[in-house]
């Protein structure tokens, strides 16, 4: 999976995503964070899961590309539901999506 942004600055995109989180529901269990030049996104209820998103050379902006992926047991049955929730508020913060 790879997700664009037109943005450069990768801090102000994570700050966008954190402002179009706002006070959903689900930004009770899902956090988004900066480390190490990556988007790490966690979710926290019964267990924890984490999408690492490597960040990569984009020319007219910011791309990250899946790295790593690790599901908590509880959540596998879920996976994709709250996939697609994190994935739409990507695209409300001005993402673009490619699944390769």
């Amino acid at each position: 999976m790879r997700i664009t942004f037109s943005e450069k600055n990768p801090e102000k995109i994570l700050k966008t995503i954190q402002d179009t989180m706002g006070s959903r529901s689900l930004s009770k269990m899902v956090s988004f964070a900066m480390d190490d030049g990556e988007l790490v996104v966690t979710i926290s209820k019964l267990g924890k899961s984490r999408l690492i998103f490597a960040l990569g050379d984009e020319e007219e902006g910011t791309q990250f590309h899946l790295s790593e992926k690790k599901i908590a047991l509880a959540h596998k049955a879920f996976e994709g539901e709250v996939t697609d929730k994190i994935l739409r508020v990507i695209e409300k913060s001005g993402g673009t999506i490619e699944h390769v």
